[in-house]
């Protein structure tokens, strides 16, 4: 009988986010029903955040009875690190695999904001010899956005990366490469840096000239729209045929704006609406009359908050 390999993945989060990664985790399971998988979830949490563990441990068997958890509640090694953009130090506990999971040497990373739309096998495969990790390029690299963040003190550290910026919501992790190369000792000498995107910048300033880059169907951003897709193609950042893919068959949808949990009507919210309400034990977990009263901010609201980034340099 052939060995059927564990593939692994994890979520990194802290008290604040343990109900949408239980609906994260559902979202990959359910999404490889089909196929006998053999997923290993692994969750990096801080330890208030350990509450979740037997009601996800319970869901996980209700759709994959040959899943198994691991939970690794940790105090968060980089509580003090720089907070940025309504983010806690929180995100940064993914630069703490490499030493947290000393027994795995490849790992898949999501995002807690993040809907599982179809088997994650293919990305699993993914071939990472002599490369850190995979992942998506990520909106950073238009232009415009790009010239808007060349104005930062440290962003000269990522000018061989114009083009080529991932965004680390979903990143296929070689954990014995970074181990070899010695890049945990230098993420956590960057944790206390003012980088506006935090841990992703310092995936991207230490990782350069060792990513795969993957289809942009495996990072969905949902908040873009297909004028925003026609300009990745147009900058030569996604092919025509990536960005057809990533809108019509998108395999995760990711959430990196507005929350549908807050907002009902954000887009694409439906999709995750759909999926949460299919389980009473993830429904319960959300306010649903509370996101369709949620329209976004007000006029004023969006107005001082522009004001807020101009000021802050953001």
């Amino acid at each position: 009988m052939k060995h059927m390999e564990t593939r692994k993945a994890v979520f990194c989060f802290d008290e604040n986010l343990t109900a949408q990664v239980q609906a994260a985790a559902a979202s990959l399971l359910a999404a490889s029903a089909e196929e006998d998988a053999c997923w290993e979830i692994h969750c990096v949490c801080t330890q208030a955040a350990g509450a979740c563990e037997e009601p996800l441990r319970a869901l996980m068997k209700k759709i994959d009875e040959g899943a198994a958890l691991k939970m690794h509640c940790v105090e968060n090694p980089y509580a003090g690190a720089y907070e940025v953009r309504g983010i806690s130090a929180g995100t940064y506990l993914r630069l703490a695999l490499p030493t947290l999971l000393p027994e795995v040497d490849k790992i898949l990373y999501l995002d807690a904001d993040v809907l599982v739309r179809e088997s994650l096998v293919p990305l699993w495969e993914t071939p990472l010899e002599g490369k850190v990790l995979a992942a998506v390029k990520g909106a950073v690299n238009l232009r415009q956005k790009w010239e808007w963040n060349e104005k930062r003190p440290y962003w000269h550290l990522l000018a061989g990366m114009k083009g080529g910026y991932i965004n680390a919501g979903v990143t296929l992790l070689n954990l014995a490469e970074v181990r070899k190369r010695g890049l945990d000792a230098r993420w956590n000498a960057l944790v206390r840096e003012r980088f506006y995107y935090q841990d992703q910048d310092i995936l991207n300033i230490t990782c350069q000239g060792a990513i795969v880059y993957l289809s942009p169907k495996y990072n969905r951003f949902a908040y873009l729209s297909a004028k925003d897709f026609e300009q990745f193609v147009a900058e030569g950042i996604y092919t025509e045929a990536e960005s057809r893919k990533a809108q019509e068959h998108p395999a995760i949808l990711h959430y990196a704006g507005d929350k549908p949990w807050i907002r009902y009507d954000t887009n694409l919210g439906s999709a995750w609406w759909d999926f949460v309400k299919g389980y009473p034990e993830l429904y319960v977990l959300f306010d649903e009359e509370k996101a369709k009263r949620n329209h976004g901010p007000t006029v004023m609201q969006r107005f001082v908050r522009k004001i807020r980034r101009l000021l802050s340099g953001e």
